[in-house]
């Protein structure tokens, strides 16, 4: 087990939080008429009241524009680490990508990895997970659960027609980011819930997997999220719950 690929559900949980609202709200809206031929247009105001236009600025110049909305999400430092970083829009597009195919958006936010390495407890054949392992994560749940659903919705109103520019520029022409954003709430919902202590197999050095193989079989997002133990899959799941709840 890689040490910083458990930080993969929380850069896909801060995604969700950023364009959680995306998946729900698929019908295109008329640009205002004193808006300027060709420009690109969104909102910042609350998705059920009327709202004022706002001209995004292009996609290469989108980092000073994003960083004071997103900053005020959350005074988390493990996010303004993050939001230290360049070229935001696409890191959320790339994340999204790959976690709605079930794979691991870790490598597009390392800055935000754990320092700790990964533990395991026990001796011969009788390995579990350290539960020291698990603490190293609570400071990135503690940042998701720290952001407000209707407010990530408001951003992500404002940001869709960028971010939804740069996922299409990963290849998905004329495929929404709705989609992908919907695919990996289910991905993460539909995680089941285990007990503790979690058996382990050591398959190389360093490395290990379940020894359990339904759990082995599951789709690397989910268990990485697994391997951040259940008090925080628990407080990570009952936010995802009720921001879908929120979506809808």
């Amino acid at each position: 087990m890689d040490d910083k690929k458990p930080i993969a559900i929380i850069a896909a949980g801060l995604v969700v939080a950023v364009i959680g609202g995306a998946w729900w709200m698929m019908r295109s809206e008329p640009a205002p008429a004193n808006v300027t031929p060709g420009a690109v247009t969104a909102t910042d105001a609350p998705i059920d009241k009327p709202v004022s236009p706002v001209e995004l600025p292009p996609l290469d110049q989108m980092d000073a524009f994003l960083r004071p909305l997103l900053a005020a999400l959350s005074s988390r430092p493990e996010l303004a680490k993050w939001l230290a970083t360049d070229d935001l829009v696409r890191q959320l597009a790339m994340a999204i990508d790959r976690a709605a195919a079930g794979d691991s958006p870790a490598r597009d936010f390392k800055v935000i990895a754990p320092e700790s390495a990964f533990r395991a407890a026990g001796r011969g054949t009788n390995r579990t997970i350290d539960p020291a392992s698990y603490r190293r994560y609570d400071g990135l749940v503690q940042t998701l659960t720290s952001i407000d659903a209707s407010a990530a919705a408001r951003v992500y109103k404002t940001i869709r027609p960028r971010l939804n520019e740069a996922y299409q520029g990963l290849g998905h022409a004329g495929r929404n980011v709705d989609l992908a954003v919907q695919q990996t709430l289910d991905i993460l919902i539909d995680t089941p819930v285990i007990k503790e202590p979690v058996a382990l197999v050591e398959t190389g050095a360093a490395s290990w997997a379940f020894e359990d193989p339904e759990l082995e079989e599951l789709r690397p997002l989910q268990k990485q999220l697994l391997r951040m133990g259940s008090e925080n899959v628990d407080r990570v799941l009952v936010w995802l719950r009720a921001f879908q709840a929120a979506l809808q």
